[in-house]
């Protein structure tokens, strides 16, 4: 199983720290979130390390399906400049998120759903022409957030914007979804691995609560899944106990 951690848990460290952290407990592949401090990574930063890549798109400040066209044109820009790096890392997945709602968009939430649509099937096609598979994420239980719902996102993907998807975990069960439940769709080719209780989105070391990893992984292996699981926790600590577990569970 290809087992990456995310450079949430190590911010705001320097990449040289980062890169260091990472080949010191053996692991083989790293998740950039493209926004300071690691906007401006290049394949040299890389180059003492023989890692595999994979990309988050930069998630502050940014809304793709904003009523404002001036932040929705910017926020695609910010998506399209993400495609860009990771060509240049050799990363084949980026992740990114989806729009949400603005409070003062309530009203016509079907006009804010079809921006959705519109700009993601366009970055797509960037995504395309960067060379790089475009996954959108599945969202936590939060207000005005799109895709909290994995189903909607599934058919979305089928049926229109015709990318990858990141199935992150954490969110699943946040949202109530069970694993089996989680990895129906065919599109998932990117995954985020947290932990939580189900009553909000803690990105908690793996097996501290109550999400059945052992039964995702079980799965996994019967599709024959050989895309990059990514432990996305908040310090180094929760990294370093989430690896102890997957050990303990066979995986790493």
């Amino acid at each position: 199983m290809k087992i990456s951690v995310s450079t949430l848990g190590m911010y705001p460290a320097k990449m040289e720290n980062i890169l260091e952290f990472v080949d010191k407990n053996r692991l083989k592949y790293l998740e950039i979130i493209t926004e300071y401090p690691y906007k401006h990574v290049t394949s040299d930063d890389l180059s003492n390390y023989d890692f595999g890549i994979s990309v988050h798109a930069p998630m502050s400040d940014i809304n793709i399906s904003s009523h404002i066209d001036k932040i929705r044109e910017a926020s695609i820009e910010e998506m399209i400049s993400s495609f860009k790096i990771a060509n240049e890392l050799d990363a084949k997945r980026v992740t990114v998120h989806p729009g949400s709602i603005p409070v003062m968009a309530l009203k016509f939430t079907d006009k804010i759903l079809k921006y959705n649509i519109e700009s993601l099937k366009y970055l797509q096609s960037q995504a395309e022409e960067y060379g790089v598979m475009m996954c959108v994420e599945n969202m936590p239980l939060l207000e005005r957030l799109l895709y909290t719902n994995i189903e909607a996102l599934y058919e979305d993907v089928a049926n229109e914007i015709h990318s990858g998807i990141t199935l992150d975990v954490g969110h699943g069960h946040n949202n109530g979804f069970t694993v089996d439940e989680m990895l129906k769709s065919k599109d998932i080719h990117h995954i985020h691995l947290s932990d939580n209780d189900g009553s909000y989105d803690m990105h908690d070391a793996l097996g501290t609560h109550n999400i059945d990893f052992k039964r995702l992984f079980e799965i996994l292996k019967k599709n024959k899944y050989d895309d990059i699981c990514v432990i996305e926790v908040y310090t180094p600590h929760q990294i370093l106990k989430s690896i102890d577990y997957l050990k303990k569970i066979n995986i790493l």
